[in-house]
């Protein structure tokens, strides 16, 4: 939302998820490193030693480098659900860019920014006007820990977007190991569109990381993990049948789908538009003011 209307990011947040990516890059080589099913070759145990007791990425980047172009870290990589590594699926953009994003004098671009893995913790709001309306979006974290807090941001509330990954249906939560990422999503969904919380006027379900998620049901089909799902779905079959889950959890009113693509500009650009219309609708219905929140 701040690319599209906000002008972008300040000099102060550049430089804050400059950090967040040179700690995205190095921790997401060390939990490979540190899962006990991934060896390395021989000849690379010096550089993994090295990258595992760094403190900073500046002294361990040539080591990375190296070991990123080893197979058995690729295939560690692709393999992370299954090995139960909890890094980004953005990790592999971090390696291939190392040495661009570990020099003193970088800044990060769009592009990078658009991939940092950056919890949300707390409550942040960003404010903008559209046609003359003035919309509030308030982002509240996901995590287990953060959700006892959302119960103080939906006074006045239009609509409530929620933002589920596609390309988490093989992956465990990152708080217990064990809870499969698209079970918690969907049952979190349920609950909260059962609510007498959350009573917007409509519901924005946004199932995003579709690029990723394209890519790995190749590998990775979506019946090796439930039962019910018939084998060799196309990409658009697969994607119908994790949105038939999300309708079959649905218990509120007015449920609009979005299949998304963060990293992609253009596509978040028509998206929003449609939602832009979507959450003005109610907007006129529900109040006779010209602010809107979400």
């Amino acid at each position: 939302m701040k690319m599209l209307h906000n002008d972008g990011f300040s000099s102060r947040e550049v430089i804050q998820f400059r950090i967040v990516l040179q700690e995205n890059l190095l921790t997401s080589m060390q939990k490979i490193l540190m899962n006990d099913q991934v060896s390395v070759p021989k000849k690379l145990k010096e550089d993994k030693k090295v990258v595992l007791e760094a403190g900073s990425l500046g002294t361990c980047v040539e080591s990375i480098e190296r070991l990123w172009e080893d197979e058995t870290i690729k295939e560690a990589f692709e393999n992370r659900s299954e090995l139960c590594i909890q890094i980004p699926s953005t990790a592999g953009y971090f390696f291939e860019n190392a040495q661009r994003i570990s020099a003193e004098d970088y800044q990060p671009t769009t592009e990078d920014i658009f991939r940092a893995k950056l919890k949300t913790t707390g409550i942040s709001e960003i404010t903008f006007k559209t046609e003359g309306v003035e919309i509030t979006i308030v982002d509240v974290g996901g995590q287990r820990s953060e959700r006892r807090k959302w119960l103080h941001c939906f006074d006045d509330v239009t609509s409530v977007i929620y933002l589920a990954a596609l390309d988490e249906y093989n992956m465990k939560l990152e708080e217990d190991n064990q809870t499969n990422r698209l079970d918690e999503s969907l049952r979190l969904f349920g609950e909260m569109t059962f609510s007498q919380f959350f009573k917007p006027a409509s519901w924005i379900l946004f199932l995003n990381k579709s690029d990723i998620f394209k890519e790995k049901i190749i590998k990775y089909p979506l019946s090796n993990y439930f039962k019910e799902c018939e084998p060799n779905l196309s990409y658009n079959n697969s994607l119908e049948f994790i949105k038939k889950k999300y309708e079959e959890q649905f218990k509120g009113k007015g449920l609009y789908t979005h299949v998304t693509c963060a990293i992609d500009t253009t596509s978040c650009e028509k998206v929003f538009r449609a939602v832009k219309d979507t959450i003005l609708m109610n907007a006129l219905e529900s109040t006779n003011n010209g602010n809107v929140s979400l």
